[in-house]
């Protein structure tokens, strides 16, 4: 469930990122291109934030049991 959360909310930033974006540099917005993009970051960083977490914190959490 984590990861559709961060997926779903990863996208409407990068749609939002996209517009201004495209306002700014002055071309055309591309809102499939802005989908793909925050999905792929999105799940990126909810798979990677909890490694480099539980590497700089040591707790009994399932994460810091990787290294």
């Amino acid at each position: 469930m984590r990861y559709i959360i961060t997926a779903f909310w990863s996208t409407i930033f990068m749609l939002i990122t996209g517009f201004i974006a495209a306002a700014l540099t002055q071309t055309a917005f591309n809102p499939v291109q802005s989908i793909r993009v925050g999905v792929a970051f999105g799940l990126l960083f909810a798979v990677i934030i909890p490694f480099i977490t539980a590497k700089s914190h040591k707790d009994k959490s399932k994460y810091s049991k990787l290294f």
